[in-house]
């Protein structure tokens, strides 16, 4: 009996982590994600007032402010799919590292299962012998 409660604290003690773990890696990508999708959102926001600079400039026929325009906005669709490229890094290490958490975690239950059946040997033992040192004090009585 005192096996189990110290191999039930050991599991606790191994999975809580781990599954804190996960947790945080579940959290760190829902936020990755959602910083993504709002720069995608910047991204066509920008596009759509590029489009409407250049139809405007196009009637105006000023042609050397429209370039100036044109390449601001340039530099700004730069730096938006470097930002989107950096966040799909950030969500593969997040699937990385929630991945890695999962197989320690598989790792750690198969584990748990194996000593628990070695628990559960040894306990059929302890009852084996109980059982015979019972049926010897019966016939030395």
């Amino acid at each position: 009996m005192m096996k189990q409660k110290v191999l039930f604290a050991c599991l606790v003690a191994l999975v809580c982590p781990l599954v804190l773990t996960g947790c945080c890696s579940r959290v760190e990508f829902a936020r990755v994600k959602e910083e993504l999708a709002r720069t995608e959102r910047e991204r066509d926001y920008l596009q759509s007032r590029l489009q409407a600079v250049q139809q405007s400039q196009a009637e105006a026929g000023e042609p050397g402010q429209l370039q100036q325009q044109v390449n601001e906005f340039i530099k700004i669709r730069d730096a938006l799919q470097q930002r989107e490229e950096d966040l799909m890094k950030l969500r593969a290490q997040a699937l990385a590292e929630a991945q890695t958490a999962q197989a320690l975690m598989e790792q750690l239950a198969s584990q748990l299962q194996a000593e628990t059946q070695k628990v559960n040997e040894l306990q059929n033992q302890l009852q084996q012998a109980q059982q015979a040192i019972t049926e010897l004090q019966n016939k030395l009585q």
